[in-house]
């Protein structure tokens, strides 16, 4: 028997948003990717995120054509917004629009007509039309791409919690890389393997993730090594500036005292 508790992870949502969403109508699919959208941004306390379509096809059961149709109206009626386009192998960002006033469900872009003209009639050919099909027409085949559940591992392993949705550290890995590199660096490098990982299959993900964040910071650390040493020059520059402003002030005042502030200064030394 399953027992849900707000203690193993929640998503804190204004009700006027659910009240507002419960009033429009919404399809099941529709219905379905807003609450995955919600859940994968709002339930991880941020506004938007690197979602793909099969990663959303694969967390609803749903067939990932009738997914796309129904993320691309939704996206269309400004329900869903892209923050930043796809490239490559990376996944668009997006977000729920909670500014519903901005909404247009339920409308749908004018269809393109052509113009057949000659006759004595002028007819109006809608492309979206399905087409006739008559007796001596070949039957059409319709190729539906289906996903399995297990094609995109979402568990997360026993002893470790989740800080991305493919990214899992133990508390105590966590905390020890953020005392070893900074934790907006863990950070920016967690959502960087998070975005290799959305598209890949599970054979293909890396297996050890605290040791995947070490190597990859390490690896972008050892990029810019010019960039340290520099910074290191400048530091011990301003160092050596300080003290001979402090023997110049010296000789100023005729003995080895320092004025007031710079007295100060160079006990913080």
């Amino acid at each position: 028997m399953v027992s849900p508790q707000t203690e193993n992870g929640y998503t804190r949502l204004a009700n006027e948003i659910l009240e507002h969403v419960a009033r429009q109508r919404f399809n099941g699919i529709q219905r379905s990717i807003i609450d995955t959208v919600w859940r994968y941004t709002y339930g991880f306390q941020r506004k938007s995120h690197y979602l793909a379509t099969t990663f959303i096809a694969v967390a609803i059961e749903a067939d990932l054509k009738g997914v796309k149709v129904e993320m691309q109206r939704l996206i269309d009626w400004k329900v869903i917004q892209v923050v930043k386009e796809g490239h490559g192998a990376r996944p668009r960002k997006i977000a729920f629009n909670k500014n519903y006033d901005e909404w247009i469900v339920g409308e749908n872009p004018p269809p393109k007509i052509k113009k057949v003209t000659g006759g004595e009639s002028s007819t109006a050919v809608v492309e979206s039309s399905p087409p006739v099909i008559g007796e001596s027409s070949p039957p059409k085949k319709e190729r539906k791409k289906v996903l399995k559940k297990e094609d995109i591992d979402m568990k997360i392993p026993e002893g470790k919690q989740a800080y991305a949705d493919t990214v899992f550290l133990t508390p105590d890995q966590y905390e020890k890389l953020c005392t070893d590199f900074g934790t907006t660096k863990v950070n920016d490098t967690i959502e960087a393997l998070d975005e290799w990982q959305t598209n890949k299959k599970p054979s293909q993900h890396k297996k050890d993730h605290n040791k995947t964040l070490r190597v990859w910071i390490k690896r972008d650390m050892a990029k810019a090594p010019l960039k340290n040493k520099q910074q290191k020059r400048d530091e011990e520059n301003a160092i050596l500036n300080q003290f001979y402003e402090e023997g110049a002030a010296r000789e100023a005042n005729g003995n080895s005292q320092l004025p007031g502030s710079d007295q100060d200064r160079l006990s913080l030394l």
